[in-house]
């Protein structure tokens, strides 16, 4: 099973959810120890899954924050009602260490949603603006089908990817790797995040 599938069904996708959000998950999977210079990070030993839950969940109100009144970000997809995106999920952060010691990264993703749906084609500047005034680091590049990621990664070791298509956006955070929850320590992101 790849990272990929495991991301999947940690975070309860369908394939419709997957498709959209396909490269943000590599993105994510593909560098989850490693820091904005590249330098691999070790599990931090103190972190918990509700302290990355709650950092990720305050770096990406903060992101929003930029964006025109009545935006928010909802795992409730708005353009397909069958499609509701589970409270984030945990992977391994490394493919080759799948036993219960291993650590992990936590991670979720969210519809970038607004009251004025005109208004979400204009969100990526004033995210990259925002991404750039904090002096973080962060990357363009064309991904899956017609979407556009920008993948930021943080001094702390968190990263956020803003998925920008056609008809929408999203927005995906995940924390810096820490020792693996037991069992029942489940994710509990809320089903919205609205703006301060």
């Amino acid at each position: 099973m790849t990272n990929a599938t495991r991301r999947r069904k940690a975070l309860g996708m369908s394939s419709i959810a997957v498709a959209i959000l396909l490269s943000a998950c590599t993105t994510l999977l593909s560098a989850c120890t490693t820091t904005e210079n590249g330098k691999v990070m070790e599990a931090n030993l103190n972190l918990t899954l509700m302290q990355a839950q709650a950092k990720v969940i305050e770096y990406m109100t903060d992101t929003i924050t930029v964006l025109p009144p009545g935006a928010y970000l909802t795992r409730y997809s708005e353009l397909n009602q069958k499609v509701t995106l589970d409270p984030g999920g945990t992977v391994p952060c490394n493919d080759s260490n799948l036993s219960k010691d291993t650590s992990v990264d936590y991670g979720v993703t969210y519809f970038l949603t607004s009251t004025e749906t005109a208004d979400i084609p204009g969100f990526g500047d004033p995210i990259r603006n925002l991404w750039t005034e904090r002096g973080w680091k962060f990357r363009t590049y064309d991904s899956a089908g017609d979407s556009t990621s920008t993948e930021t990664i943080l001094p702390d070791g968190y990263r956020m990817v803003l998925e920008e298509y056609a008809r929408g956006a999203s927005l995906t955070g995940s924390s810096p790797c820490f020792p693996r929850p037991d069992a029942s320590d489940r994710p509990n992101a809320p089903v919205q995040i609205d703006q301060p």
